[in-house]
């Protein structure tokens, strides 16, 4: 910063310090209310202090002082947060300049340029004629150092970005504003994929940046698919034991004729032997009959409910001595 720039801070740190309280907080102040009783005589009574605002512009003032502490030690960045700070607490005209030249000394024209010319727009007639043609001359020597971009995208409503730092939504009106070096633009908006483009730029460059933004793919509607239902595996199970039975049962058959047989052909077998080995094959078979019926049955029916296609089934199986019952909603 030169000596004449230093002189203008030097002013501006002067008339912060110097100004009333009301003067930094514009429009912040408010009368407190009337005190009762009348002031001693032959003294005027003190005006009202709105304790309420006390703190707040006691740590605008730190801030700001300790904001100018650090830019005398070169520390531009942490100044500036506690300028913008001091702004937030008490926004005041003034304060812009000095975050102006914080900006600046950190390289950061974009944002400096916009500080300076919010100093003037906010100070209006109270910037004095010197110091007005002070901050345009410093607007002037910033300018050819920002390069102007020309942002479109195929789409509307997208929000664009330069180095992650949101600037604005497509169409734009303006052109924007960018520091030179490398940038990164790019363009989001909600069920598309991002475009991004990487761009060098220098000082006083125009450049038109188009991006386009692709539809993400859109998701299957599974809503009409054909879902089978879950497999009845108890009607599976009865349907198994039965055909298991029905093996087993059918074996103790086999077995009872063939000793029915013997019965019959061995020598001084009586009647009462005969009937008995003639009424166990003949029980055997039945029940082995009934066994081999009831798990073709019930095959049949664990086989249709796996294959039919309905969003529910419910489904009771029982044994009887008659067989095998299934009873539910199919």
């Amino acid at each position: 910063m030169t000596g004449h720039r230093r002189r203008i801070s030097l002013l501006v740190i002067a008339a912060m310090q110097s100004a009333p309280m009301t003067a930094w907080a514009q429009g912040t102040a408010q009368s407190a209310p009337p005190r009762t009783g009348a002031p001693p005589a032959g003294q005027a009574a003190p005006p009202p202090t709105p304790a309420w605002l006390s703190p707040r512009m006691e740590e605008a003032r730190t801030r700001y002082s300790r904001g100018l502490k650090l830019f005398d030690e070169g520390n531009a960045v942490a100044a500036r947060v506690e300028f913008e700070r001091a702004y937030e607490l008490a926004p005041s005209y003034r304060i812009l300049y000095n975050i102006g030249l914080c900006y600046k000394k950190t390289n950061d024209y974009v944002e400096a340029l916009k500080a300076f010319e919010r100093y003037l727009l906010d100070g209006g007639d109270e910037v004095a004629e010197d110091r007005r043609a002070a901050v345009n001359k410093e607007i002037q020597d910033l300018r050819p150092n920002i390069a102007t971009v020309t942002v479109t995208t195929n789409v509307p409503g997208a929000t664009v970005s330069v180095d992650d730092v949101p600037v604005g939504q497509t169409p734009f009106s303006h052109k924007v504003l960018v520091n030179p070096g490398r940038r990164r633009i790019s363009a989001t908006k909600p069920g598309m994929f991002p475009a991004t483009k990487s761009l060098v730029f220098a000082g006083s460059d125009a450049e038109l940046v188009t991006l386009e933004l692709v539809d993400l793919p859109k998701t299957a509607d599974t809503s009409h698919e054909k879902v089978l239902p879950p497999v009845p595996w108890v009607a599976w199970g009865i349907t198994g034991a039965l055909a298991v039975g029905a093996g087993v049962v059918g074996v103790l058959a086999l077995k009872a004729n063939s000793d029915q047989n013997d019965t019959v052909n061995r020598q001084g077998a009586t009647r009462s032997e005969i009937d008995d080995a003639h009424s166990k094959t003949k029980t055997l078979s039945v029940v082995a009959d009934v066994l081999t019926a009831s798990a073709v049955v019930a095959g049949g029916i664990s086989l249709y409910l796996t294959l039919h296609k309905t969003e529910k089934s419910s489904t009771t199986a029982r044994l009887t001595p008659g067989g095998v019952s299934i009873v539910g909603q199919f």
